[in-house]
């Protein structure tokens, strides 16, 4: 199924899961969700946003970290592989 909005296509995928009704109970509780389909769109969507926010922190700590390290070698040439050869 494929639903647009202007400039983008958004392509979503029907699939029969086995969900912990308890589990499921609470999380549409937590999430303020009103109907399982929303509960779990809602928790994979956060998922996948802290696991993005998780890797640009990451990129941001080697930015700091290659920063502190200009001052000591060449990073340029270091990237470049220049030093290997």
């Amino acid at each position: 199924m494929h639903t647009h909005s202007p400039g983008i296509v958004y392509s979503m995928k029907r699939t029969t899961i086995e969900i912990d009704e308890e589990l499921l109970a609470r999380a549409k509780k937590a999430l303020g969700a009103p109907t399982a389909r929303a509960t779990v769109a809602e928790a994979l969507r956060r998922a996948a946003d802290q696991a993005g926010g998780e890797q640009a922190h990451r990129a941001l700590l080697q930015r700091s970290f290659l920063e502190l390290l200009s001052d000591e070698v060449d990073v340029e040439t270091l990237a470049e592989g220049k030093m290997w050869r």
